[in-house]
């Protein structure tokens, strides 16, 4: 046996004798873990046919119990205010007529709607077009109701003004009434007259059409009620009766017009043409 030989066996005599000498401190160190206990899965309940239900399953308990999904301890607690507050939210049931659904248009669609429009759509052109460009959205019964209550409160509304514009201009007729005014005309007395550059026979330099008559009406009665698509010009005739509406006033003299100031509410009055 050679010197290195013995060199190898004593190093191993003297690491069996030092681990012989310390088997406490082993022991201390394993002591420190204890065996892990099984937990028993939720015992199933049973159903009629004596099977059992497929939340309680014991395959499934198991599997809730590796995860711990579907216990308290990792279970989400359901917030009580975002209930609440989905119950506030909740979506109203639209309103449906003949296979469609009533909306309200936020924005002008050609082949649709103008913006502020309630009408019946397929529930595919709302949910495929409308919701998602956010052009239209549901309208309940309740919402329309208001909104017809609304509309009807606006039009008496801006009917009284139109009567009572029609009772200016009326008293503005009587008070200009002259001795020229003949019991056989339909309508007497000027409510409006319009000053032009005209030469010697009356032709106007430059004709006067329906928007400037319009202009002019406001100008004279501001506390008037001329406002709104629905008033405009609608007949114009000269003093031999031949309707000059689509034409421009070429010439000095009286015309009788027909204004409509709204829902039902007309006013004749004459229009006198005079040069500067």
């Amino acid at each position: 046996m050679n010197f290195t030989t013995r060199l190898v066996l004593l190093a191993f005599l003297a690491c069996s004798m030092a681990a012989a000498k310390s088997p406490s401190s082993s022991n201390k160190a394993s002591s420190t873990y204890s065996k892990a206990s099984f937990v028993p899965p939720a015992a199933p309940s049973i159903t009629k046919a004596g099977w059992p239900s497929a939340a309680n399953h014991p395959s499934r308990a198991q599997q809730q119990i590796a995860t711990g999904y579907g216990t308290e301890l990792f279970g989400r607690k359901k917030n009580s205010n975002t209930e609440v507050s989905r119950t506030k939210t909740a979506a109203v049931p639209p309103v449906t007529k003949n296979g469609k659904i009533q909306i309200k248009m936020l924005a002008s669609v050609p082949k649709i709607g103008q913006a502020g429009d309630i009408i019946f759509v397929s529930s595919a052109v709302f949910q495929n077009q409308l919701q998602r460009q956010k052009k239209a959205r549901l309208i309940s019964a309740e919402e329309v109701a208001l909104l017809e209550a609304e509309k009807q409160k606006e039009e008496a509304e801006a009917t009284q003004k139109a009567v009572d514009t029609k009772k200016m201009m009326e008293e503005v007729m009587l008070e200009s009434l002259g001795e020229e005014c003949s019991t056989d005309q339909d309508i007497c007395g000027v409510a409006l007259t319009m000053k032009r550059k005209a030469g010697p026979e009356g032709n106007l330099f430059g004709g006067i059409n329906a928007k400037m008559i319009m202009g002019e009406l406001a100008n004279a009665f501001p506390d008037g009620s001329w406002e709104g698509k629905q008033v405009k010009l609608t007949d114009m005739k000269d003093s031999e009766g031949k309707d000059v509406k689509k034409k421009d006033i070429k010439h000095t003299g009286e015309y009788t017009c027909i204004v409509k100031l709204g829902n039902d509410v007309d006013v004749t009055f004459i229009l006198s043409v005079v040069a500067e």
